[in-house]
C-alpha cells in the first residue's frame, strides 16, 4: 500500500491551537475589549457586498464567506503554502492503493455535527457520491466511481482512473451531513440553517451583517479562542473607510496607497502580506495565426516591461511573474535548479531582432506586418471594471508600440470578457490562472490538451496550447506518487513554460490580506508563511482562525 502519513499531526494541531473566547462586539475600534475583559469579536472583510443573501451551501457559487472553513471542514487540510504537507482534520489519515484508484480514510473519533448528530463514515461516503452524481458540486472534477463506508470510521473512495495527482483536492473535500443534504438539490439549496462540523455556527443574520459564533460541540472547542466572527457588508468605499478606522481585524481586498490609508495610523499593529496565488498573463490564441508562431510570442514577451506593470498598475504590491509561471513563495520547493535564478528582463533590441528574423517587416506607419501582409494590430479586451488591468492594457500598448505591434485596448463587461475567453473570440486579452493546490494543477490548467474542444467553449487552457510533450509530462506526473518522478515531470513542464510560452506571463496575482493585531495575533506573514492570508481563501481561513490568540496573551 502507498500511504500518506502525517507524523507532524500532533505538533501541527498543537501549534494551530485556536483562538478566541469572545462576545458579540458591537463594532468600533477592534483594539477595545468587550465588556468583562473578554476579547473582541474577530471582524472580517472577505468580499465586497452591499447586502447579503442567506446562503450557506458549500456547493453554491454564491455562498457567504466562512461557509467553507468556518462551518464546513475538510477531511485533511492542504494549503499551497506547504505543498505535500497534509494536516489531519476530520480524518486522521488517507491511504492510496498501489495504482492510485482507491483512497481509504480513517476518520477522527469524537466528531459531531453542530446539531448533535454523530459524524461518521456514512456522511463521508454520502458526500463523495453526491459529488459524483452532481458535477456542479464536484468543483475539482474528481473522477469518482463509488464511495463506501467500511465501518463507522473507515471510508473507501474508488476512482475510475489513477488519482495520485488529485491527492490535495481529495483530502480538501468538505463533508456535508447526509441527514440534511439527502433530500435537497445540493446546488440550489440555500442552507439557511447550516449544520456543520466546524468551529463556528451561524449566529445573527441580516442583509448588512452576519455573525458566526463558537460551536460548543466542536471536536477541538476547548482550544478555539475566537468566540465570534463578524462579517459586515461593505462596498469598496466603505471597506477602505472601515479598514482605515481600525474597524476590521482581518481583510482581503485591493487598497490603493495602503501605507497612507491603513498602515500609518498604527504601524505597530497593522500590516499586509500579498504572496502570489496565481499568474496574470497576456493571453493569445496559440492555434490561430499569427500567434501560432512561437517567434512572435517570444518577441512580445521580450518587449514587455513587467517591472513597469508591477510598479504602475499594481503599485508594487505584486512582482513580475517568474518565467516558469510558478507563484512564489508557495512553489519555490519544486523550482528546477536550471531556473532558480531566472527572471524576465525587457529587451527591445532582442524583440525587434526576433521580429525581423521571422519576416515581420515594419510598414510606413511603423506597424509591422506578417509575411502575408497582415498588420500586427490587435484588439486587447479587458473587463472595464478591472482598473489594474485597464492600466496594464494601456502600458502594454505603449510598450509593444516600440517594436511595431499595435494594441487597441477595449473595455468590455465581465460577462462579455468571460464568454470571449472561453470561446476563443479574442485577439489578445489579459487573464489569470489560479495556482490551485499544487504545481500540477496550475500547469494542467495552462497546457493540458484534455480541455480541447473542437466546438464550443473551453473551461481551461484558454490559450489553446496543445502539445504532445506537455501532455506526456502531465500524464507522467499523474501516474505516480513517487516524488522524484513527479519532480522530473514538473521539470519538463517548467521547460515548456520557459521555451514554448503557452501563454505570456506578466505578474504574480496577489493573495490580498491585511491584518490588524490590536486585538488578535497569529496571522500568517512573510516570516511565518504557514497559510495564505486572505480571509476568502479556503481551507487556509480555517487554519488561520485556529492559530489566532488574543493580543498580548
Amino acid at each position: 500500500m502507498r500511504t500518506t502519513t502525517f507524523p507532524r499531526a500532533a505538533a501541527v494541531l498543537a501549534a494551530a491551537s485556536l483562538a478566541l473566547a469572545g462576545c458579540s462586539g458591537a463594532g468600533g475600534d477592534t483594539g477595545q475589549p468587550a465588556p468583562g475583559g473578554a476579547p473582541a469579536a474577530l471582524s472580517v472583510h472577505a468580499n465586497t457586498a452591499n447586502t447579503y443573501e442567506r446562503n450557506f451551501n458549500p456547493y453554491s457559487p454564491t455562498a457567504n464567506q466562512g461557509t467553507k472553513g468556518m462551518i464546513y471542514e475538510p477531511l485533511l487540510l492542504n494549503t499551497p503554502m506547504t505543498p505535500g504537507e497534509s494536516v489531519p482534520w476530520l480524518a486522521e489519515s488517507m491511504e492510496f492503493n498501489e495504482d492510485g484508484t482507491v483512497a481509504t480514510f480513517t476518520l477522527r473519533e469524537g466528531v459531531t455535527w453542530s446539531d448533535g448528530e454523530a459524524f461518521d463514515a456514512d456522511d463521508v461516503a454520502f458526500t463523495f457520491n453526491l459529488m459524483r452524481d452532481n458535477p456542479a458540486a464536484n468543483a475539482s472534477a474528481l473522477d469518482l466511481d463509488k464511495a463506501t463506508a467500511v465501518d463507522a470510521r473507515t471510508v473507501e473512495v474508488a476512482f475510475n482512473s489513477t488519482s495520485f495527482a488529485f491527492k490535495e483536492a481529495i483530502e480538501n473535500t468538505v463533508i456535508v451531513p447526509e441527514h440534511v443534504f439527502a433530500d435537497v438539490d445540493p446546488v440550489e439549496f440555500t442552507n439557511e440553517k447550516p449544520v456543520g462540523t466546524g468551529p463556528f455556527v451561524l449566529g445573527d443574520f441580516s442583509q448588512q451583517l452576519y455573525t458566526l459564533t463558537k460551536n460548543d460541540r466542536y471536536w477541538n472547542a476547548d482550544e478555539v479562542e475566537v468566540g465570534e466572527v463578524r462579517y459586515p457588508a461593505a462596498s469598496d468605499q466603505t471597506f477602505n473607510t472601515s479598514l482605515q478606522a481600525g474597524e476590521l481585524d482581518w481583510a482581503g481586498g485591493f487598497v490603493a496607497n495602503i501605507d497612507q490609508i491603513f498602515i500609518n495610523q498604527d504601524p505597530e499593529n497593522r500590516s499586509y502580506w500579498y504572496p502570489g496565488d496565481g499568474l496574470v498573463n497576456l493571453l493569445v490564441n496559440d492555434q490561430k495565426a499569427p500567434f501560432d508562431d512561437l517567434e512572435l510570442r517570444k518577441a512580445v514577451s521580450a518587449a514587455v516591461d513587467r517591472d513597469q506593470l508591477s510598479e504602475v498598475a499594481m503599485q508594487g504590491y505584486t512582482p513580475p511573474a517568474h518565467p516558469t509561471g510558478l507563484p512564489l513563495p508557495a512553489f519555490e520547493g519544486v523550482m528546477s535548479d536550471e531556473y532558480a535564478d531566472a527572471a524576465f528582463t525587457r529587451d527591445v533590441d532582442r524583440a525587434n531582432q526576433l521580429l525581423d528574423d521571422a519576416g515581420y517587416a515594419k510598414g510606413p506607419d511603423g506597424v509591422r506586418t506578417t509575411p502575408d501582409g497582415e498588420r500586427l494590430s490587435f484588439t486587447l479586451q479587458i473587463p472595464s471594471d478591472y482598473v489594474d488591468w485597464v492600466t496594464m492594457s494601456q502600458l502594454l500598448s505603449e510598450q509593444l508600440k516600440e517594436v511595431g505591434i499595435e494594441l487597441k485596448p477595449q473595455g468590455v463587461s465581465f460577462d462579455a470578457w468571460l464568454q470571449a475567453r472561453g470561446a476563443g473570440a479574442f485577439e489578445m486579452t489579459i487573464a489569470s490562472v489560479p495556482m490551485g493546490l499544487s504545481p500540477y494543477t496550475l500547469y494542467r490548467a495552462i497546457m493540458s490538451s484534455e480541455y480541447r474542444e473542437d466546438e464550443g467553449p473551453v473551461i481551461a487552457n484558454y490559450s489553446r496550447f496543445y502539445d504532445e510533450e506537455a501532455d506526456a509530462h502531465l500524464k507522467a506526473y499523474a501516474a505516480t506518487d513517487d516524488e522524484a518522478q513527479q519532480q522530473a515531470a514538473l521539470d519538463g513542464m517548467q521547460q515548456i513554460m520557459v521555451d514554448e510560452l503557452p501563454l505570456i506571463p506578466l505578474l504574480q496575482s496577489p493573495n490580498w490580506a491585511q491584518f490588524n493585531t490590536a486585538s488578535w495575533e497569529g496571522f500568517p506573514s512573510e516570516e511565518d508563511p504557514y497559510a495564505l492570508g486572505a480571509p476568502y481563501q479556503f481551507p487556509d481561513n480555517l487554519l488561520v482562525v485556529t492559530r489566532l490568540t488574543p493580543a498580548g496573551k
